[in-house]
């Protein structure tokens, strides 16, 4: 990677993430920022343009733990064109091990690029609105595969779901790329 395309992401986080929790341990905020900047440098240069161009507006929150264990999440707002995206990574997330932190980034990155709705587009009912949401994490994790990040997608699923769940996931995101390739 280009000296100055790394100079590039590190300025780019630095407008971009914003620490919500004391930070008494200057290492940990430090390893964090490395784990994002790390995570933006395996992307595609088409994909990192879109952040580093301001063609997707993106927040990182990262907060304190909510009680109970969460997962990464994407909330947007906005209409289409001018849609804006928030990531929040809690406190937690900070100590996973890095391949397992970086697989739960790029697919909150995934939903960023994917142009993830505002949850009030998504369907009214709750069963619907289930499915919509399962359907949209597959896509997130079927575009970092695309990316050639498979690894970084296992290593989050095999360390976040039970065995049998993870085979599930993969095989839905395989079927996602099979559809994605057959759409003309």
């Amino acid at each position: 990677m280009v000296t100055t395309t790394v100079s590039r992401i590190s300025d780019y986080l630095s407008l971009v993430v914003r620490f919500q929790v004391p930070v008494d341990n200057g290492k940990l905020k430090s390893v964090t920022l490395a784990r994002f900047q790390k995570a933006l440098e395996c992307l595609p240069e088409d994909v990192l343009d879109l952040f580093l161009s301001g063609a997707r507006q993106l927040t990182v929150l990262v907060v304190p733990d909510p009680g109970l264990p969460m997962g990464m999440s994407t909330r947007s707002a906005g209409p289409p064109d001018r849609r804006r995206y928030t990531v929040t990574v809690f406190e937690e997330h900070q100590s996973w091990a890095e391949n397992h932190f970086l697989g739960a980034f790029l697919r909150e990155l995934g939903h960023v690029v994917g142009g993830r709705p505002p949850e009030e587009e998504w369907p009214s009912s709750r069963a619907e609105r289930a499915l919509y949401k399962e359907m949209l994490e597959c896509r997130a994790d079927a575009m970092v595969w695309k990316w050639g990040l498979k690894h970084y997608s296992l290593s989050y699923l095999h360390a976040t779901f039970p065995p049998h769940w993870v085979d599930r996931i993969v095989s839905d995101i395989s079927r996602t790329i099979l559809e994605d390739y057959e759409t003309p």
